[in-house]
C-alpha cells in the first residue's frame, strides 16, 4: 500500500510539475533579439524548415548552431537545443551500466548495430553535453528536443538501455519509411499538453528504441523523475519520453517530416520555450 501511494505520489507531483512549467504558452521577443537554437549535430533540411517557418510566423529572429562543429560552445549561450535523428549509439555507452546477463544479450547483438563515422563523432559529443546538462541546475530552463536517435541519447545519458534491433529482440518489423499509430498515455504530459489530443500517426525510421521492460522495472529507483508518455506498436516502442523539473521532450516519431500537426506544435513548443529561457536570461543581466 505504501508503495503504491507512493508512486502514485510521484506520478500526481510530476504531471502536475512538468504542465504548469513547460506546458506550450505563447512568448514574445523584443524586436532586436536573436533566439540562438544549438543543434547538437547540425540541423539538416527538414529541421531547419521547421524551425524556421514556425520561427518567421511567431516574428523571431533566429539563428542556428552547429554545436558539434563549434564544439565549445557553452549552454549560455543557448537559448534551446534540438538532438536530430541519425547514427546507431554505441552499446558501449549502456551496456556496462546493466546487469550482467543483459550486457551478455547486448554483447551477442553487436553484430546488428550499425557502427558509423557519423556515431563515432555523435557519441562522445552528445553524452558528454547531456552529463554537463543535468549535473548543472543553471540549465534547468534550457529546453531540449530530441528526435529519434535524440531521444535515444537521453535516454542512454541517463543508464537507461536500448533495444539493439526491433526486428530481433521483440519480432516486428524495423520501423524504415513507416507511419505508426502513437498512443499518448492517458494521464496528463507534456506531449499531451503540446498536441491537444491522445493519438497520431507518426512517421518512423529506426531499428533500436528505449528498453521499455528495463526501464519500468527499475523506473521507481533510479528514474522517478523520467516518464514514458507515448507508445506504438502495443506498447512495445517508446515514443515519447520526459523529464521532471527541465523542458525536455524526447519523440522516437520524426515531426519535422510529418506535415501535420504534430510538426508545427512540438516546434513551435520549442520555440517558445526557447523564448521564454532567453527572456529569462534578459531580464537577469538587465537587473
Amino acid at each position: 500500500m505504501q508503495t503504491l501511494f507512493k508512486r502514485t505520489t510521484l506520478t500526481l507531483i510530476f504531471t502536475l510539475f512538468s504542465l504548469s512549467s513547460f506546458a506550450h504558452t505563447q512568448c514574445k521577443m523584443p524586436k532586436d533579439e536573436v533566439l540562438t537554437i544549438g543543434c547538437s549535430y547540425g540541423c539538416k533540411y527538414f529541421y531547419r524548415k521547421a524551425l524556421y517557418r514556425f520561427a518567421s510566423k511567431k516574428g523571431y529572429k533566429l539563428k542556428l548552431v552547429n554545436m558539434l562543429a563549434e564544439n565549445n560552445i557553452k549552454f549560455e549561450e543557448l537559448d534551446g537545443i534540438v538532438m536530430p535523428g541519425g547514427a546507431d549509439i554505441n552499446p558501449e555507452y549502456y551496456k556496462n551500466r546493466v546487469e550482467d546477463e543483459l550486457r551478455t544479450r547486448i554483447e551477442e547483438l553487436d553484430y546488428l548495430v550499425n557502427y558509423s563515422a557519423e556515431g563515432d563523432m555523435r557519441d562522445p559529443f552528445e553524452y558528454d553535453m547531456l552529463q554537463k546538462y543535468f549535473a548543472d541546475d543553471k540549465n534547468k530552463d534550457l529546453p531540449i528536443l530530441g528526435i529519434c536517435r535524440g531521444m535515444q541519447m537521453l535516454a542512454v545519458s541517463q543508464g537507461i538501455p536500448l533495444i539493439v534491433d526491433i526486428k530481433e529482440e521483440i519480432g516486428i518489423k524495423n520501423r524504415r519509411y513507416l507511419l505508426d499509430r502513437v498512443y499518448l498515455n492517458d494521464e496528463p504530459s507534456l506531449i499531451k499538453s503540446i498536441l491537444k489530443y491522445s493519438s497520431f500517426r507518426g512517421y518512423k525510421y529506426h531499428h533500436q528504441g528505449i528498453r521499455i521492460d528495463y526501464f519500468k522495472q527499475h523506473q521507481a529507483e533510479r528514474w522517478p523523475d523520467i516518464k514514458l508518455t507515448a507508445y506504438s506498436n502495443r506498447g512495445r516502442i517508446a515514443e515519447a519520453m520526459e523529464f521532471e523539473g527541465r523542458p525536455i521532450l524526447g519523440t522516437q516519431f520524426h515531426p519535422e517530416i510529418d506535415f501535420w500537426t504534430e510538426r508545427k506544435r512540438i516546434f513551435s513548443w520549442l520555440l517558445d520555450q526557447s523564448c521564454e529561457n532567453h527572456n529569462k536570461k534578459m531580464a537577469n543581466i538587465h537587473r
